[in-house]
């Protein structure tokens, strides 16, 4: 028996048309942008991000890592809807988050989720106690204590923004008749070290 070729052709037709597009899920981004206070965007910029805020505090158990482009973006495609904390640092020209660590929500699934972050740039403040009678001294660092005792012939060195720093040194023993509290005004400077003797 002989199927006239019209037929076929319907059959063709209406099987094509039951058939359902599918559509794909977009992927789960998060994406980061890193800029200088001048709003310049910086690259080589290493993010780094954990599941928890211990891993995050310790540095340790990362779960995605990878540095900014020339435009200072970064972006981590396809993964879970999840909280996420992250750092974002370049030791070589020492840039580092200071006020964002963490995603407020998890991710949106299916979604690009895309924060701007203004990094902070960073050197290191060192205080070093050589006092001649080898007196103790509190320190304070803009009013707030940064320890209570240094002894004589110690050392304390601090990462910390590059800013201008009121630095109070007050006397805790070995005076005569009064203490000897010295304040002093100390910048910062990004990449580089500051050191204050105490004399």
């Amino acid at each position: 028996m002989k199927i006239p070729i019209a037929l076929i052709l319907l059959g063709g037709l209406i099987t094509g048309s039951c058939t359902k597009h599918v559509t794909k899920p977009s992927p789960t981004v998060f994406s980061i942008h890193c800029a200088d206070d001048l709003t310049d965007p910086l690259a080589g910029v290493m993010v780094n991000m954990y599941n928890d805020s211990m891993d995050w505090a310790n540095g340790t158990n990362i779960i995605y890592s990878a540095k900014t482009n020339d435009s200072g973006n970064v972006a981590f495609t396809g993964i879970p809807s999840q909280r996420y904390y992250f750092s974002c640092h370049d030791t070589a020209n020492c840039w580092i988050n200071t006020a964002a660590y963490f995603t407020g929500n998890p991710v949106a699934p299916n979604t690009t989720t895309a924060i701007s972050l203004t990094l902070t740039a960073y050197g290191v403040l060192t205080i070093k106690n050589t006092s001649a009678n080898k007196s103790r001294y509190k320190i304070k660092i803009n009013g707030k204590v940064w320890q209570d005792t240094l002894a004589y012939g110690q050392t304390i060195t601090r990462t910390i923004p590059a800013l201008t720093y009121s630095v109070e040194t007050i006397q805790l023993n070995g005076f005569i008749g009064y203490g000897a509290d010295i304040n002093y005004g100390l910048t910062v400077n990004q990449c580089a070290t500051t050191t204050q003797d105490i004399p």
